[in-house]
C-alpha cells in the first residue's frame, strides 16, 4: 500500500484546510438548507456581503460560482437584484443519479425492480394507516388517469402512471422513500414515453391495456380504505411483478439504462 493511501485511511496525513471560498459557501448553503434564505429570495448585495464576512469579491465571487454548481443560486451577471435564492431540488439530484446508474451499467429491469421493493410496503403501511385525505387523493388521481385513456391521450398517461407511483409512495409518509421515488420518476417517465412511441400499441389495446391497470389501481385503494393489509401488499406486489414484465420484456432485461435515450 503506498504511503499516500494508507495516510488516507488512517487520517495521519495533513489535513486539508478548507480555502475562504468555501468556508463562505458553507455558511450561506446552510443558511438555504434551514430554511433562513427561502426560495426566490436575494442575498444582500455584493459589498453588503463582502463586508459582513470580511472577504474579497474575489473570494465572494469564488463562493458564489461552487452555489451555482449546486443550483443553489442563480446569479445574473451585471444584474442589481444580487444573487437568487434556490432550494435543493430533486431533480438535480435525480439527473446526476441517472449518469451514476448508466455509467454502473444498471439496467432498466434493475430499476423496476427498485419498486417492488418500496410499494407492497407501502400499500400495506397505508392500509393500517387509512389516511383519508390519501386515499381520496389517490382516487382522483385515478378518476384523472381514466378520463386521459377516455380521451386517448396516451403519452400523457405514460406519464401520469409514473406519477400515480410517486403519489402512493408520498402518501405512504416515509420521506426517504418518497425522495428515492422522485429520484427514479423522471428516468421511468422519460423511459416509458420513449418505449411508447417506438413501440406504438394500435388504439383498442392501449385502451384495454390502461382501463386493466386502472381497475387494478382501484382495488388496491379499496384494499387500503378497508384495512385489508395483507391482501393490499399481496396485490400491488403482483400489480407491480406483471407491470415490471409488460414495461421489460424478457428479451430487453439485460439492456442497459440509457438515460441519453
Amino acid at each position: 500500500m503506498k504511503l499516500a493511501d494508507r495516510e488516507e485511511q488512517d487520517g495521519s496525513g495533513p489535513i486539508r484546510v478548507p480555502k475562504t471560498a468555501e468556508v463562505v459557501a458553507e455558511v450561506i448553503r446552510k443558511r438555504i438548507i434551514l430554511g433562513e434564505l427561502q426560495e426566490g429570495a436575494f442575498l444582500p448585495p455584493e459589498g453588503q456581503l463582502m463586508a459582513t464576512l470580511a472577504i474579497s469579491r474575489p473570494t465572494l465571487r469564488e463562493a458564489f460560482r461552487i452555489l451555482e454548481a449546486e443550483r443553489l443560486i442563480s446569479v445574473v451577471r451585471g444584474s442589481r437584484t444580487g444573487a437568487k435564492v434556490h432550494r435543493p431540488r430533486v431533480e438535480g439530484v435525480a439527473r446526476y443519479a441517472g449518469y451514476v446508474l448508466q455509467s454502473e451499467g444498471t439496467t432498466m429491469a434493475d430499476i423496476y425492480e427498485a419498486r417492488l421493493a418500496i410499494e407492497p410496503y407501502v400499500a400495506r403501511r397505508l392500509a393500517l394507516t387509512r389516511p383519508a385525505d390519501a386515499i381520496a387523493r389517490l382516487r382522483e388521481e385515478v378518476d384523472r388517469l381514466t378520463a386521459i385513456v377516455t380521451e386517448e391521450r396516451y403519452i400523457d398517461f405514460m406519464i401520469g402512471l409514473a406519477e400515480f407511483h410517486r403519489l402512493l409512495v408520498e402518501a405512504g409518509g416515509n420521506r426517504t422513500l418518497h425522495f428515492v421515488t422522485r429520484m427514479l420518476q423522471g428516468l421511468v417517465t422519460s423511459y416509458q414515453v420513449r418505449l411508447f412511441q417506438q413501440n406504438p400499441l394500435p388504439i383498442d389495446e392501449q385502451k384495454r391495456r390502461g382501463l386493466s391497470g386502472l381497475r387494478s389501481f382501484r382495488k388496491l385503494i379499496d384494499l387500503m380504505e378497508a384495512g385489508e393489509a395483507d391482501k393490499a401488499e399481496e396485490h400491488w406486489r403482483l400489480h407491480v411483478i406483471n407491470a415490471n414484465k409488460a414495461w421489460v420484456p424478457e428479451h430487453d432485461r439485460r439492456r442497459d439504462f440509457d438515460v441519453f435515450g
